[in-house]
């Protein structure tokens, strides 16, 4: 048996600060509630943490993920310019 109530404090954690990428960088965090060693005895290793996250708490994991941002495309300001211009021919 796990212990439920870290896991909703981790869960919390880690949508307020973003789920880190690795293990070392969870345990490198000043900030973190539990030490990496005491999750590990009360819950079990990285993976496992992840998956009763995101087993448990599904509100907490959608807003622990990275957001992804999508670039804007950069135009030129001259192409629509030049695309409504038509070419005169001369005969």
């Amino acid at each position: 048996m796990y212990n439920r109530r870290m896991v909703g404090v981790l869960a919390q954690y880690f949508a307020e600060h973003g789920l880190p990428k690795s293990h070392e960088h969870f345990k490198r965090d000043g900030n973190k509630p539990y030490s990496a060693v005491l999750v590990q005895k009360k819950v079990g290793g990285w993976p496992i943490v992840l998956k009763y996250i995101k087993e448990n708490h599904p509100e907490y994991w959608e807003l622990a993920q990275p957001k992804v941002e999508v670039e804007p495309e950069e135009k030129d300001p001259l192409e629509a310019l030049r695309a409504s211009t038509t070419e005169k021919t001369y005969e």
